[in-house]
């Protein structure tokens, strides 16, 4: 699939990926064809084959005309068939229901006929004015599934919803399966991004300026003084430390979609159980029985909720260097349910195999957590374009035996596309990558954390297909740590 940003069309957005699911909000008519007429022109514009799903306030002889009237040259698209207009209820409510996987199946089929007709890849756009309230559940489960298996298709897909139809339940649940929502109100636009999302880019962009500062400045001490090894030694290892935290923010930016559909989930459930509750209370007499085991319900969400949040929190909490005691098995099962989003994403079948009744190691936490967090997510990425076999990611656990006494081994074990045997040791060097967005420094800092704590990080290939990474780390008890 090519890289390229695509252009949108739409001012407030800008350019995006291939696997761009995002919604808009638009309050009247005028609003829905001012956004949809450039991005549909934008598309045609890119070789992309576009569809446009209609419905009221719409009909098609409108969208026709429209589109006539914004997009120059308008007939020759047409007569190549570069653009369809559908009707929403042909789309989704065939046979009257909604069928995910016949609607998914369709948007598939039409994906593959339009890369064999040498388009770039398709722009879709769906409006949702049509929607009835019977019908809500088993669309958001097609957004859903949509939006786990778009991510590596070259698609954009931009789907409408009016905002005089969408209450604050409505709000999160179609916040939770598009990466993010656009809206239109008064002639003016507005971006609702995740506030991890915005709390991340906002941590990102100053840490790359200070970055970029350090580096200067130590560049310039070097210069008067290479000879002083101390402070040169410093000035590396402080900007390790810095290069190491923005590599763990830009994986938590990678995940924030994810994350924040962990976190509306429970968000969604606290507001139903919590209106369930006001409605058993003002029952004569009031049904307390049942209003209390819904309040339990908005309890258990809230902490659910909460879990996620902390999780999020502590990867992106700048490490303080203090070593305690780590549970190792713990903290890989605190990682696998920060991925859990990107793996149900990805189609990855997980499997653990963690010992019980390890001795614990001396470690920092954080750090800890970011090089078994990037190589799980290396792991998702290596099989992304595997098709012809299982994905399969096999977690382990175990006692080990080092050079200089035992530890604890833990086994990372991919099926994706490998690499040859002499490339196994470029991928620890510095800005050396396979991924299209990639820095190149996760495995080179993970090597760098795992040797700061006594321990070893390396890559073996599989018998056939894909690499295993091994970390051993020291038990709390050899004296190297």
């Amino acid at each position: 699939m090519t890289t390229a940003l695509r252009n949108t069309g739409i001012e407030p957005v800008g350019e995006m990926p291939w696997g761009t699911h995002f919604c808009h909000f638009y309050e009247t008519r005028d609003d829905l064809l001012e956004t949809l007429l450039p991005f549909f022109k934008a598309g045609l514009e890119a070789g992309e084959f576009c569809a446009w799903v209609v419905s009221e306030p719409l009909t098609e002889e409108e969208v026709w005309q429209t589109l006539d009237r914004a997009v120059p040259g308008l007939d020759r698209y047409v007569s190549d068939q570069s653009i369809e207009v559908l009707k929403a209820r042909d789309v989704y409510l065939a046979g009257g229901e909604i069928d995910l996987h016949r609607i998914t199946s369709n948007w598939s089929a039409k994906l593959e006929r339009a890369l064999s007709r040498g388009y770039q890849g398709i722009r879709v756009s769906g409006n949702t004015a049509w929607l009835e309230q019977k019908h809500w559940r088993d669309f958001m489960e097609y957004e859903a599934e949509l939006h786990r298996g778009i991510g590596d298709q070259p698609m954009v897909v931009l789907c409408t919803y009016p905002l005089t139809t969408s209450g604050a339940t409505e709000f999160l649940d179609v916040a939770g399966t598009h990466q993010f929502a656009v809206a239109k109100r008064r002639g003016r636009w507005q971006v609702v991004e995740t506030p991890q999302l915005t709390q991340a880019k906002a941590e990102i962009a100053r840490l790359n300026r200070d970055l970029e500062q350090r580096v200067l400045e130590r560049t310039t001490e070097l210069e008067a003084a290479i000879g002083d090894q101390k402070r040169a030694s410093e000035a590396l290892q402080e900007a390790q430390k810095a290069l190491a935290h923005v590599t763990r923010l830009t994986t938590i930016s990678e995940l924030t979609a994810s994350l924040a559909h962990e976190v509306n989930q429970p968000l969604a459930a606290i507001v139903a159980n919590a209106t369930a509750s006001l409605s058993w209370l003002d029952h004569t007499p009031p049904a307390l029985d049942e209003a209390v085991e819904s309040m339990q319900l908005v309890i258990r969400d809230a902490q659910r909720a909460g879990d996620v949040i902390a999780h999020a929190r502590a990867l992106v909490k700048k490490s303080d260097g203090e070593k305690s005691l780590v549970d190792v098995d713990q903290m890989i099962r605190e990682v696998l349910s920060l991925v859990q989003p990107e793996v149900q994403k990805h189609a990855v079948v997980v499997e653990e195999a963690l010992a019980e009744g390890l001795p614990p190691v001396l470690g920092d936490r954080i750090r800890l957590q970011q090089l078994v967090l990037n190589l799980i997510m290396n792991g998702i990425d290596a099989m992304a374009g595997v098709t012809a076999r299982p994905r399969r990611l096999i977690i382990s656990c175990e006692r080990g035996q080092g050079e200089d006494g035992p530890g604890v081994l833990v086994g990372v074990q991919d099926a994706g596309v490998g690499a040859a045997a002499h490339d196994l040791e470029k991928l620890f060097d510095p800005f050396f990558t396979t991924k299209r967005d990639g820095l190149g420094m996760g495995l080179s800092i993970g090597r760098s954390i795992a040797q700061a704590h006594g321990g070893r990080l390396w890559a073996r290939r599989n018998a056939d297909h894909g690499l295993t990474f091994h970390l051993l780390l020291p038990e709390k008890s050899n004296p190297r740590v």
